[in-house]
């Protein structure tokens, strides 16, 4: 199964993509609002800044820091909570694609299903555990692992 063609033709995952894209968008208006006014901000400070007392420059470019340091923040907030957004809905996507590919599995009668990634349905009823520890238990002492030498 190509998982990676399965999230792309979705309705679900294509749905999930607009979604999050529309997200994306007004984050990064918010995100260069903020950044312009730091802009604006330092290009006053700069203009301004022979003009300005000593104790005026250094409580303006205390802004101009407090400034940056909140952008960055909310520019990493912004894009942590993205990042959540895509998860979670991937998630849910994977959880769905997991549940029809057992039932598909079941029905079917198949085996195994995979991807190129992983296992996504094994039949339970093949475990050769038994077999192999049977096995491993039954090997002539000589094949077994010597210590020391």
């Amino acid at each position: 199964m190509d998982l990676d063609r399965a999230l792309r033709e979705l309705p679900e995952a294509q749905a999930g993509a607009t979604s999050l894209n529309k997200q994306i968008a007004a984050k990064q208006k918010e995100i260069e609002a903020k950044r312009q006014q730091v802009n604006t901000f330092q290009k006053t400070l700069e203009r301004d800044f022979p003009h300005l007392t000593n104790a005026q420059r250094q409580e303006r470019e205390a802004r101009l820091q407090n400034m940056i340091l909140n952008f960055q923040q909310f520019q990493r907030q912004a894009q942590d909570g993205l990042n959540y957004q895509r998860n979670q809905i991937l998630k849910n996507i994977q959880d769905q694609l997991v549940k029809v590919v057992s039932r598909i599995g079941r029905a079917g009668h198949y085996t195994v299903i995979l991807n190129d990634k992983s296992v996504l349905y094994v039949n339970g009823a093949i475990d050769i555990t038994s077999q192999v520890v049977a096995a491993m238990a039954a090997k002539p002492p000589s094949d077994k692992v010597k210590g020391g030498k």
